[in-house]
């Protein structure tokens, strides 16, 4: 594998996480841990990780504008990872 899809991969995981963290302190005025558990209780995580997956657009967007094309592809990948995640979470009723 190439080095920049690995880091796009990563940058693309991480992201996310950032915009939950983003989320819980904005939306629910919490930490994230107590917001996770608020939300696995009020059966939204799919629907909140569903929305932080949508921080994953800026990154998509500026590798695209530079033409950076590895990290794009290993953006793209870690947003298909997650979409299989909240699908799972969805069959699981989270």
């Amino acid at each position: 594998m190439n080095a920049n899809f690995i880091k796009g991969f990563l940058i693309g995981l991480v992201t996310p996480v950032a915009g939950f963290w983003f989320y819980a302190k904005a939306a629910l005025k919490s930490e994230a841990d107590v917001a996770f558990n608020q939300l696995i209780s009020d059966n939204l995580l799919t629907q909140v990780v569903a929305i932080a997956v949508l921080f994953n657009l800026l990154p998509l967007f500026v590798f695209n504008n530079r033409g950076e094309n590895e990290q794009l592809k290993g953006v793209v990948a870690a947003s298909i990872l997650y979409a299989f995640t909240i699908s799972v979470l969805y069959f699981f009723d989270y």
